[in-house]
């Protein structure tokens, strides 16, 4: 399953509650379904797109 997360200076995003906050570890980033979800979610917390990259992940399909 691909899914996608934002990197930013800061960290990983890890949206939580409403709320923001930032993880150096890739495991507990927050997982989107899809990159345009990425995109604005980074852009509700106040990131332009030259200060964050969404980056693809392929997870193991769970069975």
């Amino acid at each position: 399953m691909r899914t996608y997360v934002v990197k930013t200076g800061d960290g990983y995003l890890y949206p939580m509650q409403g709320s923001i906050s930032f993880t150096d570890d890739l495991e507990h980033a927050g997982h989107f379904l899809a990159a345009d979800e990425a995109h604005v979610i980074a852009q509700l917390f106040g990131y332009t797109e030259e200060r964050y990259r969404v980056i693809a992940i392929d997870l193991p399909e769970r069975g």
